[in-house]
């Protein structure tokens, strides 16, 4: 199962606000690029999102080389 937390970098280090993580966990870091800005989604976006990471987990997912391939294509197509 995978979960969204929000963290802060102190001294370099990702610190996840509000929750303990044990030593060896795996992460993915988004870095919100607008610090001021807090990120709130709606639960159906939460859901889609639970989603999306499950997928990726089972490896349902799409290589980023795939959709790049797919949209480089597309680009093509619409230039003809």
């Amino acid at each position: 199962m995978s979960r969204v937390y929000s963290a802060h970098v102190r001294g370099g280090v990702v610190v996840p606000d509000g929750v303990t993580l044990p030593d060896g966990a795996s992460v993915t870091i988004a870095l919100n690029d607008a610090p001021d800005s807090e990120v709130e989604l709606s639960p159906a976006e939460l859901g889609e999102l639970d989603e999306a990471i499950a997928e990726a987990d089972r490896s349902e997912s799409v290589s980023s080389a795939v959709v790049l391939a797919e949209l480089d294509q597309i680009a093509h197509s619409a230039k003809r």
